[in-house]
C-alpha cells in the first residue's frame, strides 16, 4: 500500500513536470502567435509579483533553517539556510534594480539588475550542488555553527553587492541597448543549468536508495530552474513573453523546493514523532489493562495511560506516592490500605509469589468506585525483591452487561406481556359468529415482539366492515399508538356506515393525540349485504386488492387521501364496487411486498401475481395461509416490516 502511494504521488509530479516540458516547446513554437495578446505595459508589476514570491520562499527556508538547526544538528539543513540567505538578499537588489523600479542608492538600470540575477542563480546552482553532493553530517553540539555560518553567507552577499554597485562599469556586458542579451549572459545561463542537472544526478542517488517525497520535490524544483534558465539562455530580451514565463517557472520551482525542505524538516518528524507516540501506547495499552510499576517500598514510579484513564489520577499526581495512599479497599468494614496490609502483601511477593484478586473495587480520583479484577507480581533481581507490578482490569463492562442482561430479561418478560395483551385487542376468527354472506381470513406477524399494524372487522345487521392499519416506526411507540387506534376505531364505526367517516373522525384524534412525527395509513370498507357493493376509502394505505373469480383478474382499489396525522382535516373519499359471487377483497400492509435489498416492480403487481397462482376455491383463512407462503419466498430473507393481510370474500 505505501509503494502503491508512492508510486501514484511519482504519476502526479511527473506528469505535472511532462505538462511543463510540453507547455515550454509549445510557447517556444507558438511565439508569435501569442504576442499579441501579451501587454508589456504590466511587466514590471508582473515581474515584482513573482520576485516576492522568491524572495518570501527565500527567507522562510533561511528562518526555518536557523530555528530547527538546534533540534536537528544538520550540517546540510543550516548550508540550505545559509545558502537561500545569501539568493534571497540577491533576488531582493535584483527586483530593486529592475528598470521601472523607484530608484535605490543608483538608478534602476539593466545591466545591474541582471548581474544580480546571474549572481543569484551562480550561487544557488553552486551551492545546492555543493550541498547535495556531500553526505549530510549531524553534529553532536550546536556551537557557534549557526553565526559561522550565517556570517560568512552575509559577508559574501555584501561582497557580491559591493561589487556590482562600484565595479559595474568593469564587468561583462550583459545587456547591449537595442539588441537584448550578450552571448556571455547566453553562457552564464547555460552554465548554471549544466549545474543544476548535476544537483539533479546527485538528488536522484538519494531518491532511489528511499523514495523521499521530499527529494521529489526537490528534483521538480530543480527542473523549473532548468525550464526557467533554458527560457533565459534561448532569449535576447529582458523584458518580453520568454522573459515573464522564465520567472514563472522560477517561482513553481522554488515553492516545490520550500515544500520539500518543509516536508523533509518539519512535516515528517513531527509525523515520525506521532507514529512512535503511537505505536508506544498501542504496546502499553495493547492488553487494554492498567499497569502500575511500584518499588519495593510499594511507591508508584511508573503507570501507563490505561492506568491513567481508569483511577483519573496522572503520572505527575501519583508518582512516587504509596499506593495505598490512592486505592482503597472495600470490603466489609470499607477500611482503606494500611502500611500493615502492604507489609502483609509484600511477604509472598518476596518468595516470588503472585497475588491474583478476581474482584475488588478501586477509588478513583473523584471517590467513585471502580471494579477491578487485579495482579500483583514481583519483580525478582537475584533473588531480591525489587519492584513490584499491579495490572488490573475495568470489570465495569461485565458488571453493566449482566445489569443490562438482567434489566433484557425483565423488558423481553414486559413486552411478552404487552405482545399479548395487544394480541388480545385483536378479534380471532375462531370466537366471532361471521355472517352468512361473506368468509374472512387475516394473517398478522409482527417484526418485532410488538406490532404496529393492526385490522378490524365487524358485523352489521346488513353490512360488514373491514379495515387495516399500519403505524408509522415500529416497536414500543408504534404499538401503543396501535393500541389507541384500535380503541377508537371500535367505538366509532356506530356513527356512520360511509368509510370516509371513519378515516375523518380517526385522523382528528391522530393530529390531535399524537406526536406531530406520528402518523397512521389506514384502508377501511364496508360491504352491503342487500345491493352487493363494497364501499371503501384510503389513508395514504397500499391499494386494495380486488380478484375477479369468474375472469382471475386483480383489480386495484385506491382513493385519494393522506395518512392520518399530517393535516387537521382532509377530504377523505368513498368510492364503490360490486362484488359477484366467489370475488375477493384483499387488504395489505406495505411490509408484505416491500422488499428492500432489491428494486422490483410496484407492489400492487408482486401481489397480483401471487393471487393468481393460488387456489381461490379453498377457505378464506386457507387462501391467507397459501398467499403468505408465497411472500415469505418473495422476501427470502428475515423480514424487516410488520406484515399483515385481511381477505373477505362474497359467499
Amino acid at each position: 500500500m505505501i509503494l502503491k502511494n508512492v508510486y501514484r504521488f511519482e504519476r502526479v509530479h511527473l506528469s505535472l513536470a511532462a505538462f511543463a516540458l510540453c507547455f515550454f516547446f509549445l510557447h517556444r513554437v507558438g511565439y508569435e502567435q501569442l504576442m499579441p495578446f501579451y501587454d508589456g505595459t504590466s511587466y514590471v508589476s508582473i515581474h515584482l509579483i513573482l520576485e516576492f514570491i522568491s524572495i518570501v520562499v527565500s527567507f522562510s527556508i533561511a528562518i526555518q533553517g536557523w530555528m530547527i538547526f538546534p533540534h536537528t544538528l544538520s550540517m546540510q539543513r543550516l548550508w540550505l539556510a545559509a545558502l537561500f540567505f545569501s539568493v534571497g538578499i540577491l533576488d531582493w537588489f535584483h527586483t530593486l534594480t529592475y528598470p521601472g523600479m523607484p530608484p535605490f542608492l543608483t538608478q534602476p538600470s539593466f545591466h545591474e539588475s541582471v548581474w544580480f540575477w546571474i549572481l543569484a542563480r551562480s550561487t544557488e546552482a553552486l551551492g545546492l550542488l555543493f550541498i547535495f553532493s556531500r553526505p549530510d553530517e549531524v553534529i553532536e553540539q550546536p556551537s557557534d555553527h549557526r553565526l559561522h555560518a550565517f556570517f560568512f553567507s552575509f559577508v559574501y552577499t555584501v561582497a557580491m553587492i559591493v561589487v556590482v554597485y562600484l565595479y559595474s562599469s568593469m564587468l561583462p556586458a550583459v545587456v547591449v541597448e537595442g539588441k537584448g542579451t550578450t552571448l556571455w549572459k547566453h553562457g552564464m545561463e547555460y552554465a548554471v543549468c549544466f549545474i543544476h542537472a548535476a544537483t539533479m544526478i546527485w538528488i536522484f542517488r538519494r531518491y532511489r536508495k528511499r523514495r523521499s517525497p521530499a527529494l521529489l520535490y526537490l528534483l521538480l524544483a530543480l527542473f523549473f530552474f532548468i525550464l526557467c534558465e533554458c527560457q533565459l539562455a534561448m532569449d535576447v530580451g529582458v523584458n518580453d513573453l520568454y522573459a515573464l514565463w522564465a520567472h514563472i517557472y522560477k517561482a513553481v520551482g522554488f515553492l516545490y523546493f520550500m515544500r520539500g525542505i518543509y516536508l523533509e524538516n518539519i512535516e515528517q518528524p513531527y509525523i515520525e514523532l506521532k507514529q512512535h507516540e503511537q505505536q508506544l501506547e498501542m504496546m502499553t495499552n495493547a492488553l487494554g489493562e492498567g499497569v502500575i510499576m511500584l518499588n519495593r517500598e510499594g511507591r508508584i514510579v511508573w503507570m501507563n495511560p490505561e492506568a491513567e484513564r481508569l483511577l483519573g489520577w496522572s503520572f505527575a499526581e501519583a508518582r512516587n506516592k504509596p499506593l495505598f495512599e490512592f486505592i482503597y479497599r472495600v470490603g466489609s468494614t470499607s477500611d482503606v490500605w494500611s502500611r500493615k496490609d502492604l507489609i502483609r502483601l509484600i511477604k509472598p511477593l518476596k518468595n516470588g509469589e503472585v497475588i491474583r484478586v478476581d474482584e475488588e473495587e478501586f477509588c478513583r480520583k473523584d471517590g467513585t468506585y471502580l471494579p477491578v479484577s487485579y495482579t500483583l507480581a514481583p519483580v525478582l533481581e537475584n533473588g531480591t525483591l525489587t519492584s513490584m507490578v499491579v495490572v488490573f482490569r475495568d470489570m465495569t463492562e461485565k458488571k453493566e452487561k449482566e445489569r443490562l442482561e438482567r434489566e433484557r430479561q425483565q423488558l423481553d418478560l414486559e413486552l411478552s406481556l404487552a405482545a399479548n395483551m395487544q394480541r388480545s385487542l385483536l378479534q380471532d376468527l375462531k370466537e366471532m359468529k361471521l355472517p352468512s354472506y361473506v368468509d374472512v381470513g387475516v394473517l398478522s406477524v409482527p417484526a418485532r415482539i410488538l406490532s404496529g399494524d393492526f385490522y378490524h372487522f365487524s358485523a352489521h345487521q346488513t353490512s360488514f366492515s373491514v379495515g387495516i392499519a399500519d403505524v408509522s416506526g415500529k416497536g414500543i411507540p408504534a404499538a401503543m399508538l396501535m393500541t389507541l387506534m384500535k380503541f377508537i376505531l371500535d367505538r366509532t364505526l356506530h356513527y356512520g356506515t360511509q368509510p370516509h367517516i371513519y378515516l375523518d373522525l380517526l385522523n382528528r384524534f391522530v393530529y390531535d393525540y399524537t406526536e406531530a412525527s406520528m402518523f397512521v395509513t389506514m384502508f377501511v370498507g364496508n360491504y352491503n349485504e342487500k345491493n352487493h357493493t363494497f364501499s371503501y376509502a384510503s389513508a395514504g394505505h397500499e391499494p386494495g386488492l380486488l380478484y375477479r373469480a369468474e375472469t382471475h383478474e386483480c383489480v386495484p382499489l385506491a382513493t385519494e387521501g393522506c395518512a392520518l396525522g399530517l393535516f387537521p382535516q382532509f377530504a377523505f373519499e368513498t368510492k364503490s364496487v360490486r362484488l359477484e359471487s366467489g370475488d375477493i377483497i384483499l387488504l395489505y400492509t406495505d411490509g408484505v411486498t416491500e422488499r428492500r435489498d432489491s428494486e422490483t416492480g410496484d407492489d400492487f403487481s408482486v401481489l397480483a401475481e401471487m393471487m393468481k397462482k393460488i387456489d381461490t376455491t379453498k377457505s378464506a383463512q386457507e387462501i391467507i395461509h397459501d398467499l403468505y407462503e408465497q411472500v415469505k419466498a418473495y422476501h427470502q430473507y428475515e423480514i424487516k416490516d410488520d406484515q399483515t393481510l385481511l381477505l373477505l370474500r362474497r359467499k
